[in-house]
């Protein structure tokens, strides 16, 4: 039995290479893995959020790898008044600004 982390490895690779595939055709490229073998490792990379495994037609399950999702970075700059980050006290001074007026 080989290991599942070269198994996923593999299966990203290919995926990589030559694009979005049925899980037959996946099936077809790796036949040094059995059939529970990779689908037990699309399984597990789909669960993670690694590959998107899609049902387009009755019979047929598409597998790709999932698109990279941009994270939220929260702005590392703030200004020296109170702590607040530098677009927060630019909304204040035009706040005030409306309320004077």
């Amino acid at each position: 039995m080989t290991s599942t982390s070269s198994i996923q490895s593999a299966i990203r690779t290919d995926l990589i290479l030559k694009g979005p595939c049925t899980l037959q055709a996946l099936l077809n490229r790796l036949p040094q893995y059995s059939w529970s073998e990779v689908f037990a490792a699309i399984d597990q990379l789909s669960r993670e959020g690694s590959l998107v495994l899609r049902h387009p037609t009755r019979f047929d399950y598409e597998v790709s790898i999932a698109p990279v999702q941009p994270t939220f970075r929260p702005s590392a700059r703030r200004s020296d008044a109170g702590g607040d980050d530098e677009l927060s006290g630019r909304a204040d001074v035009v706040h005030k600004e409306r309320v004077s007026a």
